[in-house]
């Protein structure tokens, strides 16, 4: 064999070589999910997440505050109107205790929008809520506002909320006059 020979066979190997190492690496390497599967699993997460929602709405009809703290993650921070910020579920079982036991109280809320991060380990909704109840008094109160609520995928898959605010629409009230 030639000189030249033995360069070609040297250099087809080191063709044949390298298109091996390529194709090792590429058939190794994980195919990365499709958007049709990726849009699917956003679609499943959302959904988890108003099923999530509605289920905790029922729990505030049945005013049961040890429910409704159920919906937290154990970091959760939630933000009441006119009250200070609420890092501990205790502290979080108080809040929502004080708003649940409003003589005649009746909530709702109803979701806007919901959305999932690409990531699909944190979501978010925000919408509006309506409450009436009856004042120390007796006399009938009315407020409409909106809600926004940051859910986290936990490690077994379910979601809780971690971060949760609602305020009011309503004007402040003005003082009285002199």
């Amino acid at each position: 064999m030639t000189s030249c020979q033995r360069k070609s066979v040297a250099q087809a190997g080191s063709v044949v070589f390298g298109m091996m190492l390529i194709l090792t690496a590429v058939g190794c390497t994980p195919a990365s999910p499709d958007a049709a599967s990726i849009a699917k699993a956003e679609a499943a997460d959302e959904a988890a997440i108003r099923r999530m929602d509605a289920d905790w709405l029922k729990t505030a009809a049945a005013k049961d505050a040890d429910a409704w703290v159920t919906f937290y993650s154990d970091d959760a921070v939630v933000l009441p109107p006119n009250q200070k910020m609420a890092t501990d579920k205790e502290t979080i079982r108080k809040s929502v205790g004080g708003l649940l036991s409003l003589p005649g109280l009746s909530l709702k809320w109803q979701p806007t929008k919901v959305e999932v991060s690409k990531s699909g380990d944190l979501g978010y909704l925000y919408g509006t809520y309506s409450l009436a109840a009856n004042d120390d008094k007796g006399k009938p109160i009315t407020d409409v506002g909106k809600i926004l609520e940051i859910w986290k995928k936990q490690p077994d898959g379910s979601w809780k909320c971690i971060v949760d605010t609602w305020n009011s629409d309503m004007p402040l009230p003005q003082p009285a006059s002199k």
